[in-house]
C-alpha cells in the first residue's frame, strides 16, 4: 500500500531546478513565453480521456480561467489497436480542449526534445498557454499485462521492475523508469507549474482502477518532488468513483458531458451521446469527481459505504436501479424515487450486494433499508466479510425503515449481503440503502 498525501499538498524542493532544466532540450514554447498570472496547471494523465472523465469539472474551470494549462498524456491509449485508433484519440483530446476554451479547433502540432527524448506537442492556436503533450507509451490494459501488438509492455511492468524500459508505440523514444520521471519533471518545470494534477497515486494495483492510472499517479508523484518551484499536488480517483455519491450537478455536469461527447466522436470504443452511454460506466463517471483525499478520509457521519465499490448479482439497468444506488446516501425507492434504490433483475433468494473498499475499514455495524414497496422484502440474510466471518440478518422493515445489525468490530476490505429468504410476493429483491459504520 502506498502512502497518502494531504489534499493539494504544497511542495517546494530546493536545489533541483537547475538539474531539471539541464535535462530539458529545446521545447516548443520553452521557458514558457506566455505569462500565467493566474498560475500554471500541469495535468499528468494516462489516457486521452482520463482528464475529461476523472479531473473534470476542475479541468474545465482551469481551461476557462486565465490559467495556463499543459496536459501530458503518458500512454497512447492504444488499447492494443493500430496507429489510426490512437491518433484519432489524440484528435479527440484536441477537439475537447478547443471546445472547453470556446475557440476553433486549430492547433500547431510538432515535436520537441525533453530530456533527450522526442515527444509530440500540440498548442491551441487561438488560446496561448494551452498545450497538449503526447508521450505515446503502450497502454498496459486494466491489469497491467500489456498488449501483443507492442510486446506486452506496460507502465506497471516498468514501475515494478518486470521490464527495464518501455518504448513509445511509434518508436519515437524509449524510457527507463528514472528517465520517464525526469521527463515528467522537466515538463512540469518548464511549464512553471504552480499546480500539478494527476490520477490516483495513493491506491494500489487491483483495487478496481486501471493499472495505467495508478502507475502514472506514482510516476507523477515522484516527478513533482524534483520540481523546485512551489506547487500544489492533487490526485484524482479513477474507475472506483462510480460507487461514490454523485457530486457533479447542474451547469458543471452539463459541461462535463458535452465536452466528453465532443471527444467521444473520435473514439470508437466509447459512447458518443447521453443515450448511447446509458448503462455504461461513462454514465456513472460523469456526475462524479473525487480527489484522492476525498476517497481515503472517512466521512464525517462515519458511514463508509459510499467509499466502496458496489457490485450486485444483478441490477435493473433499464430503470437505473443499479448497485451503486444502494450507497448513494439517499434512503428512497418505489413508490417514491425508484432511481435511488438497487433492484435486482428478477432475483429473490440468493441475490447479493457486495461492497469492496480500496483500503481496509474498521466497522461494527451495518444499517439496512429494504426496498419500500410492499411486495419485495428481505426476510432473512447473511453478511459475509473478507476476514471469513459471517453475521446473520433478520427480517428487514418492509417500508424501508432502518434495520441495524451489530457485531464485534472487525477490519475488512469487503462485505457481501446475501438475501437467503424473501417474502412470497417478491419479484425483484434489493435495497433502498446500506450504511456501514
Amino acid at each position: 500500500m502506498r502512502r497518502r498525501a494531504p489534499r493539494a499538498a504544497l511542495y517546494a524542493v530546493a536545489g533541483v531546478g537547475i538539474l531539471v532544466l539541464a535535462l530539458l532540450g529545446p521545447l516548443v514554447g520553452a521557458a514558457r513565453a506566455v505569462d500565467c498570472p493566474a498560475g500554471s496547471v500541469v495535468n499528468v494523465i494516462a489516457h486521452p480521456d482520463d482528464d475529461l472523465l476523472f479531473q473534470s469539472p476542475d479541468l474545465i474551470h482551469d481551461v476557462q480561467s486565465e490559467r495556463c494549462v499543459t496536459t501530458v498524456v503518458v500512454t497512447a491509449g492504444d488499447a492494443n489497436e493500430g496507429t489510426a485508433y490512437w491518433q484519432s484519440r489524440e484528435s479527440g483530446a484536441r477537439a475537447a480542449y478547443a471546445a472547453m476554451a470556446g475557440v476553433d479547433n486549430a492547433w500547431s502540432n510538432g515535436t520537441t526534445t525533453v530530456s533527450g527524448r522526442s515527444v509530440a506537442t500540440s498548442s491551441l492556436a487561438a488560446r496561448s498557454g494551452l498545450e497538449l503533450v503526447f508521450l505515446r507509451l503502450p497502454d498496459g490494459g486494466l491489469d497491467g499485462a500489456g498488449g501483443s501488438r507492442y510486446g506486452f509492455q506496460s507502465l506497471q511492468k516498468l514501475y515494478t521492475g518486470a521490464i527495464s524500459s518501455i518504448r513509445a508505440v511509434n518508436g519515437s523514444a524509449t524510457y527507463t523508469q528514472d528517465q520517464l520521471v525526469a521527463t515528467l519533471a522537466a515538463l512540469m518545470e518548464t511549464a512553471g507549474a504552480t499546480d500539478v494534477k494527476t490520477l490516483d497515486y495513493a491506491g494500489s494495483y487491483g483495487d478496481g482502477d486501471h493499472s495505467d492510472h495508478h502507475t502514472v499517479g506514482y510516476l507523477a508523484e515522484a516527478a513533482q518532488e524534483r520540481v523546485a518551484q512551489q506547487h500544489t499536488f492533487t490526485g484524482y480517483v479513477g474507475y472506483p468513483i462510480a460507487s461514490r455519491p454523485e457530486n457533479v450537478t447542474g451547469a458543471d455536469l452539463d459541461a462535463k458531458t458535452r465536452i466528453f461527447t465532443t471527444y467521444a466522436a473520435f473514439d470508437s470504443k466509447t459512447c458518443g451521446s447521453i443515450a448511447a452511454c446509458a448503462g455504461r460506466p461513462e454514465e456513472k463517471w460523469w456526475p462524479r469527481q473525487y480527489e484522492v483525499s476525498d476517497s481515503t478520509n472517512p466521512p464525517e457521519n462515519g458511514n463508509v459505504a459510499g467509499l466502496a465499490t458496489a457490485n450486485a448479482s444483478s441490477e435493473n439497468t433499464r430503470d437505473g436501479q443499479i448497485a451503486v444506488r444502494a450507497v448513494d446516501g439517499v434512503v428512497d425507492g418505489y413508490p417514491g424515487d425508484y432511481t435511488k434504490e438497487w433492484a435486482s433483475a428478477g432475483e429473490g433468494a440468493g441475490a447479493w450486494l457486495e461492497l469492496t473498499w480500496p483500503t481496509p475499514v474498521t466497522i461494527d455495524r451495518v444499517v439496512l433499508h429494504d426496498r419500500p414497496n410492499p411486495a419485495d422484502q428481505v426476510t432473512g440474510g447473511t453478511l459475509s466479510f473478507s476476514d471469513g466471518t459471517t453475521t446473520t440478518v433478520g427480517t428487514l422493515d418492509n417500508a424501508g425503515a432502518a434495520t441495524t445489525v451489530t457485531f464485534p468490530a472487525r477490519t475488512v476490505t469487503s462485505l457481501r449481503l446475501t438475501a437467503d429468504d424473501v417474502s412470497a410476493g417478491t419479484l425483484n429483491i434489493g435495497l433502498a440503502e446500506i450504511e456501514v459504520r
